[in-house]
């Protein structure tokens, strides 16, 4: 089973889809975005979370299932 990662921001109510495996682009359909592994998927969230602490009041990272 694949993922996608997705970054919601809290304050301009925006959903974003982790676009590249490797590097943070973001995209707002998620068609055109990377699926992953639920653990790579976790170990990512895990990796954005500590990097954007100082915002993540209004960001919230999670996983969303791929069909």
């Amino acid at each position: 089973m694949k993922y996608y990662i997705v970054m919601h921001n809290k304050q301009f109510n925006t959903t974003k889809y982790k676009r590249n495996k490797c590097v943070d682009g973001w995209a707002s359909v998620k068609d055109y975005c990377w699926r992953f592994s639920k653990q790579g998927a976790e170990k990512i969230i895990e990796r954005l979370e500590q990097e954007y602490r100082n915002n993540i009041d209004n960001l919230n990272f999670y996983l969303e299932e791929a069909e």
